[in-house]
């Protein structure tokens, strides 16, 4: 489980910036939006919501951790070897230009708790930590300047073979992984477990909601969470099938362009829904299928496209993070899919969601989803700097923000900041 994620120069993020999964003391909704962990006194939130108008950073924060998680699950093979470092500092001060950027993640797995980072700028990794925490007190575990490597007792003896084959742009756990280090494996495994999917993009997320319906297993939970939207169809089916040289021909698909889809050998799929067909006295007489992609609606391909990942997520107690979360899809489907991972019935494994929205709905008082440290704020200066802020920590007029406070309201009236100055009427004169 994700316990807290830092950056510093990193796209927007000038300054070390952070969201913080840790319950505060608020007595609101605790059983359902809280997760108790094995380690004491810390209870983890289930979900957090993201606001911020266009541009202000929340895609940023979410290309953070991306990074940060293939960084650290590739950078010690061997294609990597002489490949630049994918970074982007942050670019408008001379300050942040040529210093390195800053990443840290502090999760949960097999009940210890471990603070992992490091700092890398475009060629090399200038430095790395890792510490792990039972029984409330935290011991190092390695320690990287630059390719100086300092192995504790706690570590793993076997891993001071590895510290001079590190190469410079590689990261020491990702060696150890390697090298089957059991830390280094179990830092990767927890890292495996935090998914990213961008939610205006469906393709390769319907393709893994595909693979989990052949599961018989899993079929089951997926269909249960489409069908319980009703959608309008009462089944969804998938076919696999290859092009043959008579279907292309059929088709009237060039001769150059047959021979390499043929070449290819490519499978196809194709995902049908059913629905029931009535005759005039609406009684229903037959029943037919249609394209998923090419008849049914976008929000409804968008809902069937995160089955997979959402379901996957519960069953494993992973962290779900969904850009545009919400584009598409209705409120109440929106809502029902956030009270899945609020729930002490639907999430007994403490899986996350992290999302960013523009749905300020979401945050209306009366939905009762939300407690004020799982809503941020995302704000960006003049400078470009972007800063994040849950509503518990925030301040206004040097108050905190009570629990009874009208949150979509306000934020939309622009009291917690994160929201566009819109002035397009203004600057276009259209008929001026």
């Amino acid at each position: 489980m994700l316990v807290k994620f830092t950056v510093e120069n990193y796209l927007s993020f000038k300054e070390r910036t952070s969201i913080d999964l840790t319950a505060t003391s608020l007595t609101h909704l605790r059983n359902e939006n809280l997760q108790k962990t094995q380690l004491n006194n810390l209870t983890l939130l289930k979900s957090m919501i993201i606001y911020g108008a266009n541009s202000y950073g929340k895609s940023n924060l979410f290309k953070a951790i991306k990074f940060v998680r293939g960084f650290i699950l590739d950078s010690s093979k061997d294609s990597q070897s002489d490949e630049p470092i994918n970074i982007e500092p942050f670019r408008l001060s001379t300050e942040t230009l040529e210093k390195p950027s800053f990443f840290e993640l502090v999760f949960v797995h097999d009940s210890v708790k471990f603070r992992y980072g490091f700092e890398v700028d475009t060629s090399i990794v200038h430095s790395e930590w890792l510490f792990a925490t039972t029984k409330n007190k935290e011991q190092i575990l390695f320690d990287r300047n630059f390719q100086d490597i300092s192995i504790s007792k706690k570590f793993n003896s076997a891993s001071k073979n590895l510290t001079t084959i590190t190469r410079k742009n590689a990261l020491f756990i990702s060696v150890c992984a390697q090298f089957n280090i059991d830390t280094g494996m179990s830092i990767l495994k927890a890292l495996s477990n935090v998914q990213y999917i961008s939610g205006t993009e469906d393709s390769f997320i319907m393709d893994f909601t595909i693979e989990m319906m052949e599961d018989p297993h899993k079929r089951i939970f997926v269909e249960n969470f489409i069908g319980g939207a009703n959608l309008g169809f009462d089944e969804i089916r998938v076919e696999r099938f290859k092009l043959t040289e008579e279907i292309l021909a059929k088709n009237k698909v060039p001769k150059q362009i047959r021979k390499l889809i043929l070449d290819s050998d490519e499978e196809n799929k194709v995902i049908s829904t059913k629905h029931s067909v009535y005759n005039k006295n609406n009684e229903e007489v037959d029943s037919t299928y249609f394209n998923l992609i090419a008849n049914e609606s976008l929000g409804t391909r968008k809902y069937v496209a995160l089955a997979g990942p959402i379901i996957d997520t519960l069953l494993n107690g992973k962290t779900l993070i969904i850009d545009e979360f919400d584009a598409r899809l209705h409120p109440l489907l929106s809502k029902a899919i956030i009270q899945l991972f609020n729930s002490e019935d639907n999430n007994p494994y403490g899986a996350q969601l992290i999302f960013a929205s523009h749905n300020s709905s979401l945050i209306n008082p009366k939905r009762k989803l939300f407690r004020r440290d799982q809503i941020i704020i995302t704000e960006k200066d003049r400078y470009g700097v972007t800063t994040m802020e849950s509503l518990f920590n925030k301040k206004i007029d040097g108050k905190k923000i009570r629990k009874d406070a009208s949150f979509e309201k306000d934020y939309l009236e622009g009291k917690y900041d994160g929201i566009p100055d819109v002035q397009i009427s203004n600057q276009l004169e259209l008929f001026n």
